[in-house]
């Protein structure tokens, strides 16, 4: 378990995890990325710094060494926070009292900065602040570096990372049924919560209780118990004859609803509680999926309102309780779907059917000109899934596909924007390209062949799906619908309505949606699987209110 944990650490120094701190993009040279990471890491720290240093005016000295680490209060980052000070506080400390900017500091550190074009203020010449500081340097620059006596925390971490797997099942997980007590590393925010850890036989989803005899809740959705005037049990009375459903989602960082905290990067919000959550947030992989447009079930969020599709299931039949899978994965492309599909948990005899939400957004197109998936290795990557569900999930079973965006709204509506750190998002992403650290280069740039070649190349992925649909095939166990995605539809609802585009972007990497827009996702497909497709959903249980009565929460989630 300790491994685990320090594995999940090192996300946070390589850049949040295997597909970038900054999002979506798959990245396929860990080494470039992690040297990457650690480039645009560094800048961003100290520019926030001296942001912060700004707002709330101290000596620099006694913020790099007594106080920059104490903002991260989880002990193993604190431990490398403060041993990365040890050896390049002294030249940090007199190189900001001599105002160099971030990034000629970073590029100065030994072994951090490799590439001298990427800059996050591009309009400063290379070098020249640090021309003064250079002439009156008296001592070698960073003399401690040579003490440092092989101590190298990016190699480390990189080590420990290459030895992390990426299965993308839950960690903790005693009977090996897939589902979890723990609520992060792929636990209780992703999948329903196990409620007997112990016995593979018992898990959300289930229709057949292995032991006939038994009026445990076989199911986890909070329902058990004999009725004593009838001695039938409250999960037949309540549960029996109505239509039951879950839902999963197979899919990319979209789906799973990767969010970096904007407090992160904004020097004003800086306090000792800003990084408490850190730790939490990279168990989750960065991602919300608790709070996601699909499987989402918190009834509030700091960030903003949640809805789901789940919820809604939920809410029409409570007996749907904890009844969600969430195998979304950041960065994941078509391909990728091949072996995350592997761990949805269905069992086409014991289990009650699902709603499966298949969505890949952008990552077989985000590369950008010669980095497009082949238009027909991408439909029978999609036809492959299919098959696949046909073998794993229950009759009665449904697949919602959805397209590509149209991913050039972005750029159009964010790129003379101010991002956290104070430069514009044009620049923002330029930085991001130069450190080959952008979350989705071929719409985010100020190219404008690029983001058309990337809009075309996604409008042909999408003549796939049209292509799968209109040849008409069947499945035993399934039948299926394909949408596209809503994202500019919606955002421009929103802007001819008077608010922003920011009003719904997820402010930090300026690509995916945030909390806001996750629920107004959710209202649009839920909206259109009742007017579309209303025998999906089942009929309206009309024992809820007496579930509720006697179960209340049914457990909850944790």
């Amino acid at each position: 378990m300790k491994l685990v944990l320090l594995s999940f650490t090192i996300l946070f120094l390589l850049g949040g995890g295997v597909n970038g701190f900054f999002g979506l993009r798959e990245v396929t040279n860990l080494t470039s990325y992690a040297s990457a990471a650690k480039c645009g890491l560094c800048t961003i720290t100290v520019e926030l710094s001296s942001q912060y240093l700004k707002l709330h005016p101290q000596p620099i000295s006694s913020f790099i060494k007594n106080n920059l680490c104490a903002l991260f209060t989880e002990t193993t980052i604190n431990l490398i926070c403060k041993q990365l000070i040890g050896f390049y506080g002294d030249e940090l400390v007199e190189m900001m009292l001599n105002e160099v900017n971030s990034d000629d500091i970073c590029h100065r550190l030994p072994n951090v900065c490799t590439n001298p074009t990427c800059r996050l203020h591009p309009n400063t010449i290379a070098g020249e602040s640090l021309k003064k500081y250079l002439q009156n340097k008296k001592t070698p620059i960073f003399r401690r570096y040579s003490q440092m006596k092989g101590f190298d925390p990016w190699a480390i971490l990189n080590e420990l990372f290459q030895r992390f797997g990426s299965e993308h099942l839950p960690v903790v997980d005693e009977d090996g049924d897939l589902f979890s007590t723990f609520p992060q590393m792929r636990g209780t925010y992703w999948r329903g919560k196990d409620c007997n850890d112990n016995n593979a036989q018992i898990y959300p989803g289930r229709r057949i209780n292995s032991d006939s005899g038994s009026d445990e809740d076989h199911d986890c959705n909070g329902i058990y118990g004999t009725d004593p005037e009838t001695n039938r049990t409250w999960e037949d009375i309540l549960c029996g004859n109505t239509t039951r459903i879950g839902i999963g989602l197979l899919g990319d960082s979209v789906g799973a609803h990767f969010e970096i905290p904007p407090e992160y990067l904004t020097a004003s919000k800086l306090n000792l509680t800003t990084y408490n959550s850190v730790l939490a947030n990279l168990f989750n992989e960065f991602d919300l999926p608790h709070q996601s447009a699909a499987t989402g079930f918190m009834n509030t969020s700091s960030s903003g309102p949640v809805r789901s599709i789940y919820k809604y299931l939920r809410d029409r039949n409570r007996c749907n309780h904890r009844d969600y899978q969430n195998i979304g994965v950041n960065g994941a492309k078509v391909s990728d779907t091949a072996s995350n599909v592997q761990t949805l948990r269905r069992n086409q005899t014991t289990d009650h059917p699902m709603l499966m939400i298949m969505e890949l957004v952008g990552n077989d197109v985000c590369s950008g000109p010669g980095g497009f998936t082949d238009p027909n290795a991408f439909k029978q990557g999609v036809l492959d899934r299919l098959n696949y569900f046909d073998e794993i999930l229950p009759p009665g079973s449904h697949v919602l596909m959805f397209g590509l965006v149209n991913g050039s709204f972005l750029y159009n509506h964010l790129h003379n924007e101010t991002h956290p750190l104070g430069v514009t998002y044009k620049e923002f992403y330029s930085y991001l390209n130069c450190l080959d650290a952008n979350p989705c280069p071929g719409w985010l740039t100020s190219d404008d062949n690029s983001r058309q070649m990337t809009t075309d190349a996604a409008m042909a992925l999408n003549a796939k799906y049209r292509e799968i649909m209109a040849e008409g095939r069947t499945y035993k166990n399934f039948d299926y619908a394909y949408y596209e995605f809503p994202v500019v539809e919606i955002m421009d609802s929103w802007i001819a309505k008077g608010g922003k585009a920011t009003d719904l972007m997820e402010g930090v990497d300026g690509f995916h949606s945030n909390q806001l827009f996750n629920a107004l996702i959710a209202d649009w497909g839920w909206k259109r699987l009742q007017e579309d497709l209303p025998h999906w959903l089942g009929e309206t249980n009309p024992n809820n209110d007496k579930i509720i009565e006697m179960f209340g929460d049914q457990g909850g989630y944790f």
